[in-house]
């Protein structure tokens, strides 16, 4: 039988990956909420909305402590702090002064937050349980909420117990929203479309004017703002991150014209994004880029990466606070630091290998590339596999800025063979990492045939959609709950 030889490990200096600043990990939680969507920070509370388990309250007054207050579970009748009976599913969240708002399977939530140890859900707003809801954003008196196929929901808060419906406007598949200023920003599919909202000279509300519309080319996922000039920053999934200017803007009503000053593709999937605010002359930005954290910086020439942190973990949504930035990934929450690496700072391209089908006997290798993204020497203390199936080359020391790829074996000998790659370092704030090794899972593998299958589309479309026309495409299947 045929078996793979092992190739033996190079060493790349990867110039591009030499940071001068990265991300240095300070506290990790595993709440009890999970399938965490989005992440919001108000003065000293960061708040993590999971659409299993409920709704997390951490008190950040020291930004390097996830120091946990309560969790809020959001039953259909209301009630406060850790009770309820958790038959509402929170999406995506957003807070002003004493009140969050919350996208849910049964409308738009309010929640008063004036005591986040014990924070109290009101209930749904009326008229909003017949929508599917995703994100919102809050300026001023009002409250703007995506909702997918019926557009975007605008409303005024100046009551902010009981938000009072104003309009909605059209849209195809409005997925994320953004209020700053007088401006509201929408992302309807890959369409950009930016409103002003109209007040009368006493600041009543009277309408929203459409101002520019942008074909970015990809679904947006979502928009921020930037504090010089007029920066609008755009995540596009898998496209990366786009840096629009519209300081030309005229009134509100009128458009000289618009620059698109940079487009950064990130590794994976631009999600969430968070302008970092306490940065002068520079707009930095944190990116939610599902396997890792990637910091932009545009620096008036170019939109480039600064700092990363590969999770691993589906990092789904991201909260900042001047150079803290707060991770929020499926099933746990992480803080991170931006700034200067004193000592050495290892990062794996991978904490997962799926080996596809092996026949019982013969070989399939896989890699991973270790890099130092410190300034000290890595110094590595012992790295092994806890599975004899997998074998492995050797890993040396790294010099600031130098990769190492590792091969790693698998050699069929059972079905269902699963271990890790475990390395001990010198790394201060991670002397152990696990990469997993998965082999001849039971289930399906890389590379199995998919069975043909054919289901009824019954949203954004119409008719069927049937695997077999699809061959030779990437196809991508995402399953959700309905409720």
């Amino acid at each position: 039988m045929k078996k793979i030889v092992i190739h033996s490990f190079f060493v790349i200096l990867l110039s591009s990956l030499l940071f001068p600043k990265n991300l240095t990990l300070y506290d990790f939680d595993n709440p009890s909420a999970s399938h965490i969507l989005d992440t919001e920070i108000i003065d000293n509370i960061l708040i993590v909305s999971g659409m299993i388990g409920g709704i997390e309250f951490y008190d950040i007054s020291n930004p390097e402590v996830l120091n946990h207050l309560t969790t809020l579970q959001l039953s259909s009748g209301g009630g406060g702090g850790g009770q309820g009976g958790g038959g509402t599913k929170p999406n995506c969240i957003v807070a002003s002064g004493n009140y969050a708002y919350v996208t849910t399977n049964r409308g738009l939530g309010v929640i008063n937050i004036s005591n986040p140890s014990n924070p109290q859900y009101l209930g749904i707003v009326p008229g909003t349980d017949n929508y599917m809801l995703e994100d919102l954003d809050i300026n001023s008196n009002f409250l703007a909420v995506a909702a997918h196929q019926d557009g975007t929901l605008l409303f005024n808060i100046s009551n902010p117990g009981n938000p009072v419906f104003l309009l909605s406007i059209e849209g195809e598949n409005v997925w994320t929203v953004h209020l700053s200023n007088d401006y509201l920003y929408i992302g309807d599919e890959s369409l950009l479309n930016i409103y002003m909202i109209i007040n009368d000279t006493f600041g009543e509300f009277l309408d929203c004017a459409e101002v520019l519309n942008i074909n970015l080319g990809n679904s947006i996922k979502d928009i921020e703002t930037g504090h010089y000039q007029n920066y609008i920053f755009v995540a596009i999934g898998s496209d990366g991150v786009v840096l629009i200017d519209s300081s030309n803007l005229i009134d509100g009503y009128g458009l000289i014209n618009y620059e698109i000053l940079g487009i950064y593709n990130t590794t994976a999937l631009a999600n969430k994004i968070d302008f970092m605010e306490d940065v002068l002359y520079t707009q930095r930005l944190a990116v939610s880029d599902w396997d890792d954290v990637e910091i932009l910086e545009w620096n008036g020439e170019s939109l480039s990466l600064v700092g990363f942190k590969n999770t691993t973990r589906r990092t789904m949504a991201i909260a900042t606070k001047n150079d803290y930035i707060y991770s929020a990934e499926w099933n746990s929450v992480q803080i991170f630091e931006y700034g200067e690496i004193d000592g050495p700072d290892l990062d794996l391209n991978l904490y997962e290998l799926n080996y596809p089908y092996v026949q019982l006997g013969e070989s399939y290798n896989l890699s991973l590339e270790v890099t130092n993204n410190g300034s000290q020497t890595l110094s590595i203390l012992d790295a092994y596999t806890t599975n004899n199936e997998f074998s492995y080359s050797e890993l040396n020391d790294l010099n600031p800025g130098e990769s190492q790829i590792v091969d790693i074996l698998y050699t069929a000998d059972s079905n269902n063979a699963s271990g890790s790659y475990r390395i001990f370092s010198n790394d201060e704030d991670e002397p152990q990492i696990v990469c997993e090794t998965n082999g001849n899972i039971n289930g399906a593998n890389i590379g199995d045939i998919a069975p043909n299958f054919n289901l009824d589309i019954i949203a954004n479309g119409s008719g069927s959609f049937e695997l077999s026309d699809y061959i030779n495409k990437i196809v991508v299947l995402a399953f959700f709950a309905p409720n």
